[in-house]
């Protein structure tokens, strides 16, 4: 079973013409987009702390959403890292998903945060 893996690992690898530097950089680039989202997530979460107790609720569950659409991201990225024959175009497709969930429920939040704040 290994081993009819490898192969055909080994023939995506040539046919697409990896390129390891490539692949580096390109989850490096990943890595470094989530760790900005990483930074926006932790500021809602102050603004979760800020905000009137009628909103939080709502501010807290469409904060779980986009923690864990970010947690998925970084898993699916953690997971390329580990592995060498990782189909970057796969990669990059998933995550680019993945980062437009985040961005929506990210937004979804942010929404609310600027109501309570008009409320005021």
């Amino acid at each position: 079973y290994t081993m009819s893996e490898d192969t055909t690992d080994e023939k995506g690898s040539e046919q697409s013409g990896a390129d390891p530097d490539g692949q580096r950089n390109t989850i490096q680039q990943l890595g470094r987009t989530l760790d900005e989202w990483r930074s926006k997530i932790d500021h809602l979460v102050v603004q979760l702390d800020l905000a009137d107790l009628d909103v939080r609720d709502e501010i807290r569950r469409r904060l779980d959403t986009t923690q864990n659409v970010y947690l998925a991201a970084r898993s699916r990225l953690s997971d390329a890292r580990s592995d060498a024959d990782t189909n970057l175009s796969s990669l990059r497709s998933g995550l680019e998903q993945l980062l437009r969930d985040l961005r929506d429920a990210y937004d979804a939040a942010e929404a609310v945060v600027r109501r309570s704040r008009q409320q005021h």
